[in-house]
């Protein structure tokens, strides 16, 4: 594998990415930004939400944008024409009778324009490293239909996070971060879930996610060890390791399979946890792999 090389840099956290017709799009949630960003570096701001933390983001049919409002508890539906965004789906009530508090983190959208969201427990204490005795609540994946309408796919999920579907499109694949594991499902014709199983124990905290031709995993692991650097590694159903990016500077937040034939590897990155995050922080990388993503 070659080197990583800096693609673009001046970022704070950037998160939730995806690649769609030449252009990778991300979440640089403390810029309150979407942004796209070509192979060649260029960079563009899609939408500027101020107030607002966007994350996950995801991409309909019809070229609109689904973003994650990380603390509204809702969807948003942004037009990338006009850099405009409306609630598409407000899922804050269906939460109202949980306790205790929600953020909203990941999504995926699959090809019917069905959207799994992560709902995550933030009662950990931030000032301790995570383990055993200092693990959020169990979370949630929700379903978000295209009409807006909602369920709960799944419960009793720890910190749900970054998610890819399978190439043959029946296979959830879900970072269960403080699990320090990523999940799988089985998913049903009406986008419903279920035979949750590991697809692979990996030891450290698991974040952003992206799917390779072979049905394997990039993951990105935040760290090693708690206030130390991450990596990305390449893991196949049932946790054999395969490949392996270290940051040696940074902690590793996402990845995303994209480039012309699918074969770059991009590596989101930003301060280690429990550091403060300011400008210029984040960056993105780039590497090139051998077996490419899933178009």
């Amino acid at each position: 594998m070659k080197k990583p090389s800096l693609i673009l840099g001046d970022l704070i956290f950037p998160e939730g990415s995806i690649w769609k017709d030449g252009l990778l799009y991300f979440s640089d949630i403390f810029s309150h930004e979407i942004v796209s960003l070509s192979l060649e570096g260029k960079r563009e701001t899609v939408f500027s939400l101020e107030g607002d933390y966007p994350v996950g983001v995801g991409l309909l049919s019809n070229g609109k944008m689904l973003i994650n409002s990380m603390l509204g508890k809702k969807v948003l539906l942004g037009d990338p024409e006009t850099g405009k965004t409306s609630t598409f789906c407000d899922f804050s009530k269906i939460l109202s009778n949980y306790s205790p508090e929600y953020i909203v983190n990941d999504m995926i959208v699959n090809n019917d324009g069905q959207a799994y969201i992560g709902i995550d427990a933030v009662d950990f204490d931030e000032n301790q490293p995570i383990g055993p005795h200092n693990r959020p609540s169990f979370s949630y994946i929700l379903l978000v239909n295209l009409d807006g309408s909602v369920k709960i796919a799944s419960d009793r999920m720890t910190f749900p996070n970054g998610m890819a579907i399978s190439p043959d499109g029946k296979t959830l694949v879900v970072a269960e971060t403080f699990a320090n594991r990523l999940t799988s499902f089985d998913i049903n014709s009406d986008g419903s879930l279920k035979n949750k199983r590991v697809f692979a124990d990996i030891g450290a905290p698991t974040d952003g996610i992206s799917m390779d031709q072979e049905g394997c995993v990039w993951v990105a692991l935040p760290s090693y060890q708690f206030g130390g650097h991450g990596g990305w590694i390449r893991v196949k159903d049932g946790g054999e390791i395969l490949d392996e990016v270290v940051t040696n500077t940074h902690g590793a937040f996402d990845c995303q399979l994209g480039g012309p034939e699918r074969k770059h590897l991009f590596l989101l990155e930003a301060s280690i946890l429990g550091q403060p995050r300011d400008k210029g922080d984040g960056r993105v990388r780039v590497v090139e792999v051998e077996v490419p993503g899933i178009d």
